[in-house]
């Protein structure tokens, strides 16, 4: 389904605590909204080029893959793959799982779907299940990155923390984070980033786990009416848009997209609630 949203995209700045209109600003990105259970497509450039696909519920991942032709998509039964111009179903789909909230592709075309309580399910580019990895504690594991060396990285809202944990399930770090994690990376030189849901930040730790910046948070910006940070994105320019998330009884009342300068000044946001009702990650595309 195409729908011309040019007239419902809201251009921000904010100097000072003050917020004023603002044109020189637009994007192009898919983002999940887990309210309305469907994937979308916005292109401030062409807002004609513009769509939505219904999609099953429960998703939390997003990750280009095949020459970033196609977006994966987790779902609570699984993931699928969707044509990134027309937002059309590929024909992959795994859906027999429960729980799932993460997908992550690998690079032998194996798929890796992360259920909640930890468990991490390897599935073929057929979707036949080749392997499980089930870790040494139990988490509420939100999404999965996968390291160079080959482990895997996730934020946990149960317990509030960053955990490495081996292809084995071995589990050989965990950091405290200041809040619900739900996205996480590393950066070079050691340090991670990540979201913290109701601190409503995205923090940068270093090695040992100790905050050394953010962006975003609610007494910083009273204006914006940020509830929960869940997934986010970095634009080449070293910008952070995230996904502000309205799924607690706040439909309406906040923006469904900031993007942070490093300084932590909201430079764009975007808000539709005609079109979107909680938006929970999100993948810029331009």
């Amino acid at each position: 389904m195409t729908r011309s949203w040019f007239s419902l995209v809201v251009v921000l700045v904010v100097f000072g605590g003050q917020i004023v209109a603002a044109d020189t600003i637009r994007h192009r990105w898919l983002c999940v909204d887990n309210g309305k259970h469907q994937l979308l497509c916005v292109d401030q450039f062409q807002p004609e080029k513009s769509w939505s696909r219904a999609i099953p519920p429960g998703s939390r991942d997003i990750q280009l893959v095949a020459g970033n032709r196609r977006v994966l998509v987790s779902h609570g039964n699984g993931a699928a793959e969707y044509d990134v111009a027309t937002g059309t179903p590929t024909g992959w789909a795994v859906t027999r799982y429960s729980g799932i909230q993460s997908a992550v592709r690998l690079a032998n075309g194996h798929t890796l779907l992360a259920r909640g309580d930890g468990a991490v399910f390897d599935v073929d580019a057929r979707g036949n299940e080749s392997a499980v990895i089930q870790p040494q504690e139990k988490f509420d594991v939100r999404l999965v990155t996968l390291l160079d060396g080959g482990n895997l990285l996730f934020s946990a809202a149960k317990p509030q923390a960053l955990v490495e944990m081996t292809r084995h399930g071995a589990i050989v770090k965990k950091m405290p984070l200041p809040g619900k994690g739900y996205r996480a990376v590393v950066l070079s030189g050691g340090r991670y980033r990540s979201s913290t849901g109701d601190e409503c930040k995205v923090v940068e730790l270093d090695g040992n786990g100790n905050v050394v910046s953010f962006v975003g948070g609610k007494a910083e910006h009273p204006a914006l009416g940020l509830d929960f940070f869940s997934g986010w994105d970095t634009l080449p320019n070293g910008n952070i848009v995230v996904a502000n998330w309205l799924g607690h009884a706040k439909h309406g009342k906040g923006c469904h997209l900031v993007e942070f300068s490093p300084a932590n000044k909201a430079v764009w946001t975007w808000q539709d609630h005609e079109l979107a009702r909680q938006i929970t990650n999100v993948k810029m595309l331009r």
